[in-house]
């Protein structure tokens, strides 16, 4: 299922909090993603060995968060038809990273978790519309991971 342009448009009318701070909600979303799914701290060999007490305020991560939000904003900016975004970010996290396709199924439900928490006002229709932009994200993401013969199934 891809999400539809309202739904990119009801998203992206809350995200703004996301967009202003990408760096405190990135480093919110990474370090519950390790927390929840500790084994996806090793993927993120700057972190592979921190303990949690040094990821909190921890530059690198906000940083890196911060990045993970600004990529994902792109996205919605774009309604999901940038290809060459997605493409660039399959490619580096295929090749370089190795990042299993499963992550982004992953992180996208932390992302999820997330925005539910910390944005007033996350309605159930806003609700249903970042779980389909989020599946179209991972939907898109697995096909560039088809197409550069990626096979982590």
């Amino acid at each position: 299922m891809c999400a539809s342009a309202a739904e990119f448009i009801s998203v992206l009318s809350f995200w703004g909090p996301l967009k202003a701070d990408p760096k405190s909600y990135g480093e919110v979303v990474l370090q519950r993603l390790f927390e929840t799914k500790p084994d996806s701290q090793k993927l993120f060999t700057k972190f592979a060995d921190l303990p949690k007490e040094q990821l909190q305020n921890n530059p690198d991560l906000q940083a890196h968060g911060g990045i993970v939000l600004c990529k994902l904003t792109e996205f919605l900016q774009g309604g999901g038809r940038d290809k060459k975004t997605l493409k660039d970010l399959a490619e580096s996290h295929a090749k370089q990273h190795k990042i299993p396709r499963v992550y982004f199924q992953i992180i996208s439900d932390v992302i999820f978790e997330v925005v539910v928490e910390k944005i007033e006002g996350f309605g159930t229709d806003a609700q249903t519309a970042l779980k389909n932009v989020l599946k179209t994200f991972q939907t898109q993401m697995g096909e560039f991971y088809d197409e550069l013969g990626f096979d982590d199934k």
